[in-house]
């Protein structure tokens, strides 16, 4: 009888002692960076520019981003139109960034500006929000309710 049961329990052990691979939680899913790049000039002439948008998630829920311009072709900075820190939360695919320190350039028709020059914003919008692709290649920015947003932007994961 009790060879019998032998096998029986080491069938039941094996089963009911192998653990579950644990799915990676979204913040460690997202952790890196996403870059959208577009061309163009905001400012006088006909020169035409990369404007840079850098996110950096951490894990640990930090975020910080920049924006930056450089001359097609080309990776070196010229300046700079922004930069943020701040904290982030995943929910049901939606990424919502809030930003503690946001700092923008104070001039509407340049391209760039060195990076202390900028201002810090005070009482703006403390939110926005991303949809996030399933395998967390890029990011969807939301546009907000009564915003009057130009095109969909697209955040790439570049590592």
């Amino acid at each position: 009888m009790k060879t019998r049961l032998l096998p029986l329990v080491s069938l039941f052990l094996i089963i009911f002692s192998c653990k579950d691979v644990e799915e990676p939680s979204p913040n460690s899913r997202i952790e890196g960076t996403y870059e959208f790049t577009s061309q163009g000039n905001k400012g006088w002439g006909d020169v035409k520019y990369n404007f840079v948008d850098l996110l950096e998630f951490k894990s640990n829920g930090i975020v910080s981003g920049e924006s930056y311009t450089t001359e097609i072709g080309s990776d070196e900075i010229l300046g700079y139109r922004g930069y943020f820190s701040g904290t982030y939360m995943i929910s049901e695919g939606v990424l919502t960034i809030s930003y503690d320190e946001l700092y923008y350039m104070n001039l509407m028709d340049a391209n760039f500006s060195p990076k202390e020059d900028l201002v810090v914003s005070e009482g703006a919008d403390s939110s926005l929000e991303y949809r996030i692709a399933e395998d967390y290649s890029n990011l969807s920015f939301i546009c907000p309710p009564y915003a009057n947003c130009a095109g969909t932007l697209i955040y790439k994961r570049i590592d």
